[in-house]
């Protein structure tokens, strides 16, 4: 059951020294929609408490939930990985899927070596 589960990972925090806030019932609550869904037919894969647990030991480790969730549902396939990720950050409000910034950001870093480039050029008179 959900309270059964959050207690679990309640426990696993505990034995990680790690306060989690509130994540452990978001992520009870996530596995249990996604069971909901797989149950009714509208998905084909499920999130157990093992995999759960595993996200909990990644979040002790890493310190950012998002960067948890995603290290922990690597083996799904694309299409699952970013339904599962895009349900988590609406139970969630502090995860946020920043596919933009990180656009944005590969664009930036392009526009930093153009300029890099360009300086260098100047600096020499052949």
């Amino acid at each position: 059951s959900v309270a059964i589960e959050k207690k679990i990972l309640d426990k696993v925090f505990v034995s990680l020294d790690v306060n989690p806030g509130d994540f452990a019932e978001k992520l009870v609550n996530w596995a249990d929609i996604i069971r909901k869904t797989f149950y009714e037919g509208g998905i084909d894969e499920i999130i157990a408490t093992r995999r759960l647990v595993h996200i909990a030991n990644a979040f002790a480790i890493f310190s950012d939930r998002k960067k948890a969730i995603e290290m922990c549902i690597n083996r799904f396939d694309d299409d699952t990985k970013t339904s599962f990720l895009d349900l988590y950050s609406k139970v969630d409000a502090e995860v946020v899927l920043d596919e933009e910034t990180e656009a944005e950001e590969a664009h930036r870093l392009l526009d930093e070596e153009n300029v890099d480039d360009d300086s260098s050029e100047n600096l020499h008179p052949f």
